[in-house]
């Protein structure tokens, strides 16, 4: 069996939708708790998500608070659905599977408290959540991550700032400094 999570209840089928990968799938992944994880609407701009070496799901706050900001007061459904249909390496996340045609649910399990849930997970060691950190270390894995998502999805840095605030509040500089680069004076 496989886990889709959503904040929308009551769904009896899945239908492929386009995301970042430009291609309408059904996404479902085999660990519940990282499913969890997508219980409410965020993107790679608000944390990285990846596995430890253990297995264990990991999830990287980009900015402070983001954790809490995303999962507080939220609810959503945890789909089960059966794994036929579904293939792995599709995407750039091993650990995402998805589907190209719809798909039927097969057991709906509501989450009241997403933010809650989430953190008794972690205290049962099931989900790692490495909060925001004012180091060098921890900044520069998340510049580099955010570099790599503002030129991957093509984002258009002339006009980010006006299409959603994180981009002046949290990665001001990291624009700017994208712009400067890419102005074409470095070039010889």
């Amino acid at each position: 069996m496989l886990y889709h999570v959503s904040p929308n209840a009551g769904l009896k089928t899945l239908y492929p939708r386009v995301s970042t990968h430009k291609k309408a799938y059904v996404y479902a992944i085999e660990n519940m708790v990282t499913g969890l994880l997508f219980g409410a609407k965020h993107d790679d701009f608000d944390f990285m998500i990846s596995t430890d070496e253990n297995d264990i799901p990991t999830v990287y706050e980009c900015y402070p608070d983001a954790f809490k900001n995303i999962y507080q007061g939220k609810s959503c459904s945890v789909y089960v659905v059966e794994d036929e249909g579904f293939q792995r390496g599709l995407t750039s996340w091993s650990e995402e599977l998805v589907c190209d045609s719809e798909v039927t649910v097969q057991k709906e399990i509501v989450v009241s408290d997403l933010y809650e849930r989430l953190i008794e997970e972690e205290s049962l060691g099931n989900l790692k959540i490495c909060r925001y950190e004012f180091n060098d270390e921890y900044r520069k894995n998340i510049s580099a991550h955010i570099v790599d998502r503002l030129i991957r999805f093509e984002i258009d840095l002339n006009h980010c700032f006006n299409l959603d605030n994180r981009f002046a509040a949290h990665y001001k500089g990291i624009v700017e400094g994208l712009l400067t680069i890419t102005d074409g004076h470095l070039l010889k």
